[in-house]
């Protein structure tokens, strides 16, 4: 019976803006087989109360996300989630007929739970889940917040139970589940979400939420940093103008355009097309990638010197000889000469060649079949997060230093915590972007990762999702959240002690608060 559970179960994972989930648990994990954007729409008309504009939030396509609960009614006739959303977004005035609501990001009044309910349900029908005949256990991921209250932990289970009609409810924070797939027990996540950047500490498997640091500074931030120096871009202006056959674009004709380059850029060029620039820097040490085997064990074959990869490998020191004759001398420095004439020929020669642009060639939907040519301007997308929204402002990479620096960490733990550094969220698709935060942190660092310490480390390590969940291999770790869960899954849901999980027989005798004797991270 707990083997038919384990196999049927539902993992869902909850970010702020994006839903992943699947049915059922394989021996190799399945990666998700549903994906959904959080939101949904709601008739302006309808609408009891405009969402807080105080907040300054938007969305990914420009919309203000909801601040408030939706409507009291419980006809919800006329939302909009899912496929339905995204074609009535293509048609003229949808901007005018609908308000869109984003339920699961932080909010600054009251929690949107009906629409979260909404959401939730319409995710169950694209499983080809029926709630009324629901037979699959639940373990779900919540957005990840700076704390987890048991009233938050007990509203969840109140819907997974009320609303989901599960048999079972297991559920474990983000971060928690993210070092978990990164292969790791302690370490730093950074989450980094819409509108905020969050980092979390964990230790030996428990969540220092004392440690929590929020940095107000997103994914929302880069995409509009983007498009200002989009819109700023004299080759991009002429890509542009002579795509569309115009000597001139008005205002709102290059915004759309530019918009549209933005959104490509996020959606199809997250690879090897984006370089994140590193910081220039002094030689210090970063292994990227999960050690082999026991956890903390050493990997130096990964391992790669920031100052090499920014200058390249220098040569190595000639031999030292004592003595060198008459002869010797003068072979070397005709060889040092003709060298020199070599080397010499070949930059004249190089300089001679046309110089390669870097720009990759994209096209957009409103101007089908053209080739725009993109210039290096795209490799700063994600300058906000590493330098600050404006001169001076906040950056993730203090944030933190911030966390690892609280009171309640020995120096110890903060030694071991630079040993595993996950960075997740939908922006960790960008995969230039992780080893360019590295190089940020490295001021906390030795200046040699020759010296040795007792109180500062000398090497930080960069966490992937391990080769050997062959599903996810070479995926970039916005995924290792559902991964996490899903490793959870496969033994929250086979404990028939219920220390992990609880059922609907524990729910009926003692409600919502019956997760409180599960998880053991609320604060």
């Amino acid at each position: 019976m707990a083997h038919l559970r384990e196999s049927h179960a539902v993992v869902v994972h909850c970010d702020t803006d994006c839903i992943r989930a699947v049915h059922g648990i394989s021996e190799l994990f399945n990666r998700p087989s549903i994906t959904l954007r959080a939101c949904y729409a709601i008739p302006s008309t309808s609408s009891s109360s405009k969402p807080d504009e105080a907040s300054g939030d938007v969305s990914m396509d420009g919309e203000i996300p909801s601040q408030t609960p939706a409507p009291e009614s419980s006809a919800r006739s006329g939302w909009l989630v899912g496929e339905d959303l995204s074609n009535a977004e293509k048609e003229d005035g949808f901007e005018d007929k609908y308000d869109i609501r984003w339920p699961f990001r932080s909010s600054k009044s009251v929690d949107d739970w009906e629409g979260r309910e909404y959401i939730l349900s319409h995710l169950y029908t694209l499983l080809g889940i029926t709630i009324t005949s629901n037979s699959s256990p639940l373990l779900f991921i919540p957005p990840p917040t700076p704390t987890l209250p048991l009233s938050t932990q007990a509203a969840y289970t109140q819907v997974a139970f009320e609303t989901l009609n599960t048999p079972a409810f297991s559920l474990i924070p983000s971060h928690l589940a993210s070092i978990y797939a990164l292969g790791a027990t302690s370490g730093i996540i950074v989450h980094i979400s819409s509108v905020e950047t969050s980092i979390f500490i964990i230790t030996d498997s428990v969540v220092r939420w004392e440690c929590s640091t929020t940095v107000q500074v997103g994914e929302l931030d880069c995409r509009q940093f983007l498009e200002d120096l989009l819109s700023e871009d004299e080759l991009l202006d002429k890509e542009l103008k002579a795509a569309s056959g115009k000597e001139d674009l008005s205002i709102e004709e290059k915004k759309k355009l530019v918009r549209e380059v933005s959104q490509v850029v996020w959606n199809e060029c997250t690879g090897d097309d984006l370089e994140v620039p590193f910081l220039k820097t002094g030689n210090r040490s970063i292994v990227v990638g999960n050690p082999s085997g026991v956890v903390g064990a050493e990997k130096e074959d990964d391992s790669f010197d920031v100052a090499k990869k920014l200058v390249g490998d220098s040569a190595p020191a000639p031999t030292a000889q004592s003595h060198k004759s008459k002869k010797q001398q003068a072979a070397a420095a005709a060889a040092a000469a003709k060298s020199a004439q070599a080397a010499a020929d070949a930059a004249a020669a190089a300089a001679a060649l046309p110089q390669p642009i870097d720009a990759i060639v994209i096209s957009i939907p409103s101007l089908p079949g053209k080739e725009i040519q993109l210039g290096p301007v795209r490799h700063r997308l994600c300058e906000p997060l590493l330098l600050g929204k404006e001169k001076g402002g906040d950056t993730v990479w203090e944030g933190v230093g911030r966390a690892i620096d609280n009171a309640s960490l020995s120096l110890g733990e903060r030694l071991v915590l630079w040993e595993s550094v996950g960075v997740v969220g939908e922006l960790a698709r960008i995969k230039s972007f992780s080893p360019a935060l590295i190089t940020y942190l490295s001021p906390y660092l030795l200046s040699s990762a020759d010296l040795t310490s007792d109180c500062q480390p000398s090497k930080i390590r960069l966490l992937n999702i391990p080769d050997y969940f062959a599903n996810f291999k070479n995926s970039t770790t916005e995924l290792a959240p559902f991964l996490g869960g899903s490793l959870v899954a496969k033994v929250a849901f086979l404990d028939s002690q219920g220390k992990h999980a609880i059922s609907k027989v524990d729910y009926n005798a003692k409600g919502p608060a019956a997760i409180y004797n599960v998880s053991a991270d609320g604060q």
